[in-house]
């Protein structure tokens, strides 16, 4: 028997165990309004537009999932951001995407946070307001439709 979202409302007993939350484009949009979220068996399509002189030029960036290239930022006790690496696979719109400041560019890898579509979810309301600020992302998958993030409660 594996642990459900369900049991998010029972954090206590989620220390040293992980929990899967399977996040929709639909989240990534509400975090992200400037560019479509699309989701393939462990490659990310992030489309946009970008100004070139007077007119509007669509970008398609790539990006393939390292499911354990994971980041988590920590203010004192508290979590205040984590996020994903993606290894670039198509440099197309990254200017645009490292302008936004939950994008930035680490090497061969886009930084990127997965707090904010986590934080668009209908999971992150459900998450009692004591347990938001020690949320830790351990991993993370990519599906078809769908980007699942594992989480754990720090101590």
């Amino acid at each position: 028997m594996g642990i459900f979202i369900e049991d998010l409302l029972h954090f206590g007993n989620l220390i040293d165990n992980e929990v899967e939350v399977p996040l929709k484009p639909e989240d990534f949009k509400r975090a992200y309004p400037d560019f479509e979220f699309t989701f393939e068996d462990g490659v990310v399509k992030i489309r946009g537009k970008k100004r070139v002189f007077l007119f509007n030029r669509s970008f398609e960036f790539r990006g393939k999932e390292e499911p354990n290239k994971v980041y988590n930022e920590k203010k004192g006790d508290e979590v205040t951001d984590f996020g994903v690496y993606l290894k670039i696979l198509s440099s197309e719109g990254l200017d645009v995407l490292t302008k936004n400041e939950h994008f930035s560019r680490e090497g061969d890898y886009l930084k990127m946070s997965a707090l904010e579509p986590f934080k668009a979810s209908e999971v992150y309301q459900k998450v009692p307001k004591q347990f938001r600020s020690k949320l830790s992302i351990t991993k993370y998958k990519v599906k078809n439709g769908e980007f699942s993030i594992f989480l754990t409660v720090i101590k």
